[in-house]
C-alpha cells in the first residue's frame, strides 16, 4: 500500500502506546475509584475528627506535590529519584492519615497498643477534653493484666450519641487497691454493691449492660465497688476485690 499507510499505522501505534497505564497508575486509579465508591476518607475524617482535619490536610498537599512533581519530572525525563522520594512521602502521610482511625476501631485486644490506643480516643475524639478522659483511663496496663479488652468509638455526626470507650481485665489485689486509692481521689460517688443498696445494684446493672460485661466475664459483683462520675453521658469505674475485675467506662 505503500508508505502513506505504514506512516498511518505506524503513528497509530505510537498512539496506542502513548494510552498505556502503568502499574502504578492504574492503582492510582483504583484507589481512586475506590474513595469514590466508598468513601472510606470521610469516615477517617470523622472517627478522629480532632486530629484527622491537620492529617487530612498534609495528606492532600502531599497527593498535590506529588502530580506536580510527577508532571515535572515527566516532561523533563530526569528526577526519578525526586519522584520516587515524594511517592513515598505521599505514601506515609496518607498511612498517617487513616492510622487514628484504624487504631481505633481494631486491636481490642492487642495489650501492646494500648498506650497509643488511649492516646488517640482522647486526643482523636475529645481534641481539648482530652486530659479529662486521660485521667479515667489508666495510664498504662499494670504487669498482671489477664482476659484484656479496649474498645473505642469514635466520633459520628448523630442526634444524643456519645463516643465511648470499654475497658476490661482482671489483675492483682494490690494493683485494684491501688485503683481504688486513685479513683475516690477524683470527683466521683463511691457505691457498694450489696443487697440493702438498690440505687447501687442498678447502677451496676446498667453499667454491666453498656459495658457488655456479661458476655465476656462471670464475675460475682456482689460486693463490687461503682466509682459514678455524673454528667450528661455517665462515666463509671468498676472494681471487683473478689476476683480481681477492673472496668472502665467512659
Amino acid at each position: 500500500m505503500g508508505m502513506n499507510e505504514k506512516g498511518l499505522y505506524h503513528i497509530r501505534g505510537a498512539g496506542m502506546e502513548q494510552e498505556k497505564k502503568t502499574p502504578l497508575q492504574r492503582a492510582n486509579r483504583i484507589i481512586l475509584i475506590l474513595h469514590i465508591v466508598f468513601p472510606v476518607w470521610l469516615f477517617a475524617l470523622m472517627y478522629t475528627s480532632a486530629i484527622s482535619g491537620y492529617l487530612f490536610f498534609i495528606a492532600f498537599t502531599a497527593a498535590l506535590l506529588l502530580g506536580g512533581i510527577y508532571s515535572i519530572v515527566s516532561k523533563l525525563q530526569k528526577g526519578k529519584i525526586v519522584l520516587y522520594i515524594a511517592r513515598v512521602i505521599t505514601i506515609l502521610c496518607i498511612a498517617a492519615f487513616y492510622t487514628p482511625m484504624i487504631l481505633l476501631v481494631t486491636f481490642s485486644h492487642t495489650k501492646s497498643l494500648y498506650e497509643i490506643k488511649r492516646l488517640d480516643y482522647a486526643y482523636g475524639v475529645f481534641g481539648s477534653n482530652a486530659d479529662y478522659y486521660k485521667q479515667l483511663l489508666p495510664e498504662k496496663l499494670t504487669s498482671v493484666c489477664e482476659d484484656y479488652s479496649f474498645r473505642t468509638q469514635g466520633s459520628m455526626i448523630a442526634q444524643d450519641y456519645h463516643p465511648s470507650s470499654y475497658l476490661m481485665f482482671h489483675t492483682d489485689a494490690a494493683t485494684i487497691d491501688l485503683y481504688a486509692d486513685y479513683y475516690k481521689g477524683l470527683d466521683c460517688d463511691v457505691r457498694i454493691n450489696d443487697e440493702d443498696n438498690d440505687k447501687a445494684k442498678s447502677d451496676i446493672e446498667w453499667f454491666c449492660s453498656q459495658m457488655r460485661l456479661r458476655e465476656s466475664f462471670h464475675d460475682n459483683l456482689d460486693h463490687a465497688e461503682l466509682y459514678w462520675f455524673s454528667g450528661t453521658y455517665p462515666k463509671a469505674v468498676l472494681l471487683n476485690r473478689e476476683t480481681g475485675l477492673v472496668a472502665v467506662l467512659t
